[in-house]
């Protein structure tokens, strides 16, 4: 019936009941509808509930182990760890500071909570004075204080932050979510109350037991509603879910308020909002996995722009796709496996003509992922997500998905493939390289040694099978002198690896042998040169005697104290020029070579052919 100079506008609506209700509605505000959001997703995790940030952009919250265990988790500088507290049937975190502090609640083996704090790589319990159950929700950056709520002996739930108790006169239940001050003085307590006939209802707490309340689904029926998060701006978020509907999450500004949700998600939660306006969570895509967000205010103009969206539906085992969209935030091998669900990502090196891989326990993020370049990545389940963003500046033609794999081709075959893994032995592996060989097809890749870790990749783009269940794959590391600096290890792929389109792999004593040996030399006959490889599993003195076939000694060949490691290489190897003690050319004919330290001997023979 009439706008107002602010946009405002105000009316009547009637409910089913007959009654009519007056109205007004507040536009949204670029603080309230100019967000982006960006998917937080760490690979190989298909459960991530973010419940709390830090403002650096810091997360905590609460995942699953192996065995299905609620246990939490913080990902901090990009490291992902996981807390489960001794002898509880679960963990979870709901809150993290910005020194690195988590805190949460714990379930007893008799059902119980107590609250939870990590600190320093630990995690100790907290229980409320006089409490029988503690749940925590929030650390104050400003004072250190805890905050969250706790029931007593009676069962009465209360809210508290520090020592203070907060109870809302004529409440059922208060709970205490989070607190915002710069001082002790100034705290202002965060939560929701239910009331006497169980309705819940926000509130602010300040200092001498005032409080705002606020009713904004008065005449809704709900299963819950919390405040979980607020900034000094005066903006705040809100989570509620009214009865046969899913959870919903809102955005206060000072004129209004607006729904938050995940572009294409099924039900989207917000946790916290920052300084900067910017709002975490997570979401479930339709394929049942749950990330994490984060939500930029970016301003109408940018979030229109990257608020486009492509539904994508991948089937089990190997695919080929391309980025649809251009996301907010450039998107790298480890972030696009986390959104995608996938146990490894490859590409086509121009640069090396051959195919560069990506796996999860890589220890960096991988190569970008670009618009207009297609990308394989390999499902242990089927798919259903969506990219968010912006049309490229230039058309990108998507490639398509693979067509499924039948169950046969899954386990017995895979048109791309990935060897990865860690490297342990000498301190530095500047410049190694893995050399990987398939025994079956003689199929060799190589891959460089980064922090340790290496991906050696294949593929067929025809989808014509690289490896099959049984082939035996070797394996030799090379150090940067071309030098051999292992032991040749032999791995059998398996139908489980084929599943993941990936062989992971640790290779240990790099640099080191395991035992003193002899190699043949090379070239084998040979004139008038060669050179004698050997391997040394401890630091020695060595030599090399050469004799010839009456076993009289043509030459001696002092090597002096040699480190443990493999001598393999020309640069390496001991060398013999093919001449005796004063210089003469040796004959041709049948040599012996004998290879003696203080601890060992062995002895082969060569050639020599003229």
């Amino acid at each position: 019936w009439n706008i107002n100079q602010d946009g405002s506008v105000v009316g009547y609506y009637e409910t089913e009941d007959g009654r009519r209700h007056g109205f007004i509605a507040y536009p949204t505000t670029p603080s309230a509808a100019g967000y982006v959001y960006e998917s937080i997703d760490v690979p190989g995790v298909d459960f991530l509930e973010l419940t709390a940030s830090s403002d650096f952009e810091d997360y905590a919250g609460n995942t699953r182990d192996a065995d299905g265990k609620e246990v939490g988790f913080t990902l901090i500088d990009g490291v992902f760890k996981t807390y489960d507290f001794p002898g509880s049937q679960k963990t979870q975190f709901y809150a993290l500071g910005n020194d690195g502090r988590a805190a949460g609640h714990a379930m007893d083996s008799e059902g119980l909570y107590h609250g939870v704090v990590l600190e320093n790589g630990q995690l100790r319990r907290y229980d409320f004075p006089g409490a029988v159950q503690t749940f925590l929700r929030g650390i104050n950056d400003a004072t250190g204080n805890l905050t969250g709520d706790f029931i007593d002996a009676e069962g009465v739930r209360r809210g508290f932050s520090g020592e203070r108790i907060i109870e809302i006169p004529g409440a059922t239940a208060t709970y205490a979510e989070f607190t915002t001050a710069d001082h002790v003085a100034s705290e202002v307590v965060v939560g929701s109350y239910v009331d006497a006939e169980g309705v819940y209802i926000i509130y602010l707490y300040y200092p001498h037991d005032v409080f705002s309340l606020f009713n904004y689904l008065a005449n809704e029926k709900h299963e819950y509603v919390f405040l979980p998060g607020m900034n000094d701006a005066g903006y705040y978020i809100y989570r509620y879910k009214k009865v046969d509907d899913i959870p919903r999450s809102f955005l206060v500004a000072p004129t209004g308020q607006t729904e938050l949700r995940f572009p294409g998600s099924v039900s989207t939660d917000c946790w916290n909002i920052n300084q900067d306006n910017s709002i975490v969570g997570h979401y479930d895509s339709p394929d049942g996995r749950r990330h994490g967000f984060i939500a930029r205010h970016l301003g109408r103009k940018v979030s229109r722009r990257f608020s486009n969206t492509y539904t994508v539906t991948l089937p089990k085992g190997l695919n080929m796709i391309a980025m649809p969209l251009k996301p907010a935030a450039p998107l790298n091998a480890k972030a696009f496996a986390g959104l995608i669900g996938s146990t490894t990502v490859l590409k086509m090196s121009e640069e090396k003509q051959g195919f560069v891989g990506w796996t999860p326990d890589a220890p960096n993020d991988g190569f970008a992922i670009e618009g207009g370049k297609g990308y394989i990545v390999n499902v242990p389940a089927e798919r259903h997500f969506v990219f968010t963003g912006a049309p490229w500046t230039d058309p990108v033609d998507t490639a398509p998905g693979a067509p499924p794999l039948t169950t046969a081709e899954t386990l017995n075959e895979a048109w791309a493939f990935v060897v990865s893994g860690h490297l342990e032995g000498r301190p530095a592996l500047d410049g190694y390289r893995v050399v990987v060989r398939n025994m079956r097809t003689n199929a060799v890749l190589t891959a460089p040694v980064q922090g340790r870790y290496f991906a050696a990749a294949t593929a067929d783009l025809s989808r014509r099978s690289v490896v099959e269940a049984g082939d035996a794959m070797e394996l030799r590391v090379v150090g940067p002198d071309g030098n051999v600096e292992s032991q040749t290890y032999r791995f059998e792929v398996t139908s489980e690896h084929l599943a993941n389109a990936v062989l992971p792999v640790r290779l240990y004593g790099i640099g080191k042998p395991g035992q003193n040996r002899l190699l043949q030399n090379y070239p084998n006959p040979f004139n008038p040169e060669t050179w004698i490889p050997y391997q040394l599993a401890e630091d020695s003195e060595v030599s090399i005697s050469i004799y010839d076939s009456a076993g009289r000694l043509v030459r001696s060949l002092s090597l002096g104290y040699q480190p443990a490691g493999f001598y393999n290489s020309r640069g390496q190897a001991a060398y013999w020029d093919g001449r005796n003690a004063v210089g003469e050319s040796a004959a041709s004919g049948v040599y012996f070579y004998q290879l003696e330290t203080p601890s060992f001997r062995q002895t082969r023979r060569l050639l020599i052919l003229k």
